[in-house]
């Protein structure tokens, strides 16, 4: 399916992967804060975290799938680089 795009889009690729639920964190790991996440990241950072997390909740609840994902992004993708 990924067919080895640039570091961003492979970013991009792994938020529609299958992740664990929050719940499951290690009892061990806490997870940082949403402010301290927005306080310590930089502007790209937030924009990319935002994705993420968008993507894999509409993965995660079933509003798209990671290969309907890959084409909309190829899709544009290959209009841009026109």
């Amino acid at each position: 399916m990924h067919s080895g795009y640039n570091e961003g889009a492979a970013e991009v690729f792994m938020a529609t992967s299958s992740v664990q639920s929050h719940h499951k964190v290690s009892r061990d790991t806490e997870l940082i804060s949403f402010e301290e996440a927005m306080e310590r990241l930089s502007k790209d950072e937030r924009f990319r975290a935002t994705v993420y997390a968008m993507n894999t909740l509409l993965v995660q609840k079933g509003i798209y799938s990671p290969g309907e994902f890959e084409f909309q992004f190829r899709q544009y993708a290959q209009k841009q680089l026109r």
